[in-house]
């Protein structure tokens, strides 16, 4: 008889297992659900694509196993380059940047770009943000909706110091902007965090936490706060953050659009 021993585990004093996700992909081919194997690989960016971080398959042809990953890291490296590959003849492959912050089952379209019907001609619109009347930098999504009725995506971009160009392509429809503010990451106890990470109450009433001194979040969700005369930062766990306004997406439009 063959006999598996357990390992031996020594406890370490004070030391807190890092906050985990699980991360699934769902991969498409053209937006289809089809059988053979597929492959997703993740990579910190193209000048390093050489070191491989992240691998998931589908050998049924959507979904792969799911993956326990470590949250600070994956948000510490903010986007992520992933590839997806689909073997069938003829093989399609695509890259594209994501972002991980919580458990999920991620969908990948794996399309070589082929076939997608009219793309629209290229322009150019002129982002400008303010809020509370200074510039903000945010992320601006522009949507048109051309003269057959259905929305589409034109483009979007970031305005960092508050303005900036986002290329667009468009079918002669009229466009809108959103601007979308940082909704931050939900809080997650003992979650190592960096200067800049914005994190919300899981219970969320209007203010997330910016935060100002790298540290490690609580083992238990605090009272929250909101801000107050000069606004000064507050512990939080061994960080420390401040309150921030959270901004509901604003649209304007129709924007004018320079095609190019």
């Amino acid at each position: 008889m063959t006999s598996i021993a357990a390992p031996y585990v020594k406890a370490v004093p004070g030391y807190t297992v890092p906050p985990k996700i699980v991360v699934q992909f769902r991969m498409l081919r053209d937006g289809e659900v089809t059988p053979g194997r597929k492959v997703v690989r993740v990579y910190r960016d193209w000048d390093v694509a050489q070191k491989l971080d992240l691998s998931f398959e589908a050998e049924l042809g959507e979904f792969s196993r799911a993956l326990t990953l470590d949250l600070a890291t994956l948000l510490d490296q903010g986007s992520w380059l992933v590839a997806g590959l689909d073997l069938a003849p003829p093989k399609r492959t695509r890259a594209a940047y994501l972002s991980f912050s919580e458990t999920g089952v991620y969908t990948f379209n794996i399309t070589s770009g082929e076939g997608g019907g009219q793309q629209g001609d290229p322009g150019r619109v002129a982002g400008l943000v303010r809020v509370e009347r200074l510039p903000a930098n945010r992320e601006i999504v522009l949507v048109e909706r051309p003269a057959d009725g259905v929305w589409r995506l034109a483009g979007y971009g970031p305005t960092p110091g508050g303005s900036g160009d986002i290329d667009v392509r468009v079918v002669g429809g009229d466009v809108y902007a959103m601007a979308v503010d940082d909704y931050g990451v939900q809080f997650v106890a003992d979650l190592a965090v960096q200067v800049g990470q914005r994190i919300r109450p899981t219970q969320y009433s209007g203010w997330v936490y910016e935060i100002t001194e790298a540290g490690q979040l609580p083992a238990v969700e605090p009272a929250w706060w909101a801000a107050q005369g000069e606004n000064p930062s507050q512990p939080l766990g061994s960080a420390r953050a401040i309150a921030r306004r959270y901004f509901q997406p604003i649209a304007h439009g129709p924007v004018p659009v320079e095609v190019i």
